[in-house]
């Protein structure tokens, strides 16, 4: 008899190491990154802080993607008066 193979609907990861490319944490991160997107394509997330000290240059790490859960958003900018930011890691897998 086979197996059922349970899956969870989403995934999320919260850590510094995400924004801060320093360590052996942010390796294991990026290396489950990848993994994980290759199961549950767009159904993980990774979340951390904003730290990124130049605001006039782009981060190498952190790809912004407006159009990503916009209303979602939205609603939380509004609500909760959070300023967010949402867009992809730039690391294999591409995770938001």
């Amino acid at each position: 008899m086979a197996k059922e193979r349970i899956l969870p609907d989403y995934i999320f990861e919260s850590s510094w190491e995400v924004c801060n490319k320093v360590g052996g944490i942010y390796t294991v991160l990026s290396t489950r990154a990848k993994t994980l997107q290759g199961v549950l394509k767009d159904k993980v997330f990774f979340i951390g802080p904003d730290f990124w000290v130049n605001k006039d240059i782009d981060s190498p790490y952190f790809q912004e993607d407006k159009s990503l859960l916009a209303d979602w958003i939205k609603n939380v900018s509004d609500s909760e008066q959070l300023k967010l930011r949402i867009g992809r890691w730039d690391i294999p897998g591409k995770p938001i």
